[in-house]
């Protein structure tokens, strides 16, 4: 499942993101859970 995000991309790097990975591949795991989760609930 492809994650498209370029408004993020467009924003650049987040200032003060304290986490170990990088924020934008972050967001799209994130990004790829909740869509999963919501085909899911919505029957696709």
């Amino acid at each position: 499942m492809k994650v498209e995000t370029p408004i993020l991309k467009r924003l650049g790097p987040v200032p003060f993101w304290r986490g170990t990975g990088k924020c934008l591949a972050e967001l799209e795991r994130i990004y790829k859970k909740a869509i999963a989760a919501a085909q899911t609930r919505l029957g696709r």
